[in-house]
């Protein structure tokens, strides 16, 4: 069924679907939702209502049937979400909405049938939140055209963020893009309820005027949803143009451009002068305030290419390569490399000596692992890689002496001695792999 509206919505753009609210009533469809809920990594938290994913899991079948029941009766009523914070890398917190697990399911069912539609629509140069696209595939997008060919030859490049996005979205306006797919009432009734649910913060409840709960399972959706109408503009202004009209545009003295959007952030590259970079962003504040939306000033730069620019934790830069020649570069940036020192450190910090050293080695692993795979594919990350592998390798040793009250050399005839053994193996080859 899937395919069947992927297919139809790619078919005809201009097509709005009609009857899609009996999928969601459909068994097997909301069986496939509970299971991507019971298995999503964040399963065992609970909502407002402390239905824990062991409490629904114990009569699966009568809640579904239930579910199943409440959906054909049009009476599923959306509880809050639940506000929770987490900490951000520049020291704020984010704001999360955790929602119900049966809330949960449902969303997903939207999901499910709301995603091949749109992602016939969505623009190629959007990556976020999106299926079988990934940080990754934007900057292997970037990298390549950041290479001069011909007269493209993209210099100064705008950082965009939208502040607060997906706290500041229009509700009224983000059910009229919605509105231009699904001509089903019912639908569309669901996803209001869903956005007019209302936070529960220490037992509190206030309502929701504008915005999508991040952490919502549909949240993202919703947001590349509004979003694209910028993407539209960016297409059919700039990014579409056929060739003629791109060389056209460079012999009449105006710059061309190439724009990579990753939900809230995106990236402009202009092959002209500053001032062209400077109006298009002062083109983008305007086109984003008729959107009812606002670019931070603040995080929003014009730079050069040589001075570098940093996206999606990555640090993009040209500089004078082996051959002598100016490349586009793909870095780890130094904020990335003091908050992974960091985040090891408090991993093997004193306060854990408590703790095993077991559950200390996989703690690492995980932190290691993660940290490496996201930057694995940057310009020579085995330098960076050589250059921290011994602050991990020694941070485990001396956390084992203290734990152990033993010396550094005990520690190593007792646990690395005899070559790959427990714990040493894990740490000291993570970074050679």
């Amino acid at each position: 069924m899937q395919r069947k509206l992927s297919q139809w919505a790619t078919k005809d753009p201009t097509k709005r679907f009609v009857d899609l609210y009996s999928l969601l009533c459909n068994a097997v469809w909301l069986r496939v939702a509970h299971h991507f809920v019971n298995t999503n990594q964040g399963r065992a938290t609970a909502g407002v209502d402390g239905t824990s994913r062991s409490n629904c899991n114990a009569d699966v079948e009568g809640n579904l049937q239930l579910l199943r029941e409440v959906r054909i009766a049009k009476t599923f009523d959306p509880l809050p979400v639940r506000r929770v914070y987490i900490p951000k890398a520049n020291g704020q917190k984010r704001p999360l909405g955790i929602p119900g697990i049966r809330e949960r399911m449902v969303q997903e069912a939207l999901r499910m049938l709301l995603e091949p539609i749109w992602e016939a629509d969505f623009s190629v140069h959007s990556y976020g939140f999106r299926p079988n696209r990934s940080t990754y595939d934007a900057m292997t997008y970037m990298g390549k055209r950041l290479v001069r060919q011909g007269g493209d030859h993209y210099q100064w490049v705008i950082e965009g963020d939208i502040a607060s996005y997906c706290d500041t979205i229009p509700h009224r306006r983000l059910m009229q893009a919605v509105q231009k797919r699904i001509a089903d009432r019912n639908i569309r009734d669901l996803l209001w309820q869903f956005l007019r649910a209302g936070v529960m913060h220490r037992g509190s409840v206030s309502e929701t005027l504008a915005g999508t709960p991040q952490g919502g399972i549909v949240s993202p959706l919703l947001a590349n949803i509004y979003l694209h109408e910028l993407d539209r503009y960016m297409e059919a202004t700039y990014l579409n143009l056929p060739y003629w009209r791109r060389q056209r545009r460079r012999a009449q003295g105006k710059a061309n451009y190439l724009y990579v959007c990753y939900a809230d952030d995106f990236v402009v590259l202009c092959n002209g002068r500053k001032e062209e970079a400077t109006q298009m962003k002062e083109e983008l504040t305007t086109v984003l305030n008729q959107m009812g939306l606002v670019l931070s000033q603040e995080k929003t730069k014009v730079t050069h290419i040589t001075e570098g620019f940093d996206f999606l934790g990555y640090r993009v830069i040209r500089s004078i390569g082996t051959s002598g020649k100016m490349i586009p570069k793909v870095l780890i940036p130094d904020r990335a490399i003091k908050r992974f020192r960091h985040a090891t450190r408090r991993i093997l910090a004193p306060s854990s000596f408590n703790e095993s050293a077991q559950a200390r080695i996989l703690a690492a692993n995980r932190c290691i692992r993660g940290w490496c795979a996201y930057y694995r594919c940057t310009n020579s990350p085995g330098m960076v890689f050589n250059r921290l592998r011994p602050e991990v390798f020694w941070g485990m040793a001396h956390w084992l002496g203290r734990k152990y009250k033993s010396s550094i050399p005990e520690i190593m005839k007792k646990y690395y001695a005899e070559g790959n053994t427990y714990p040493f193996s894990t740490v000291h080859n993570f970074f050679t792999k």
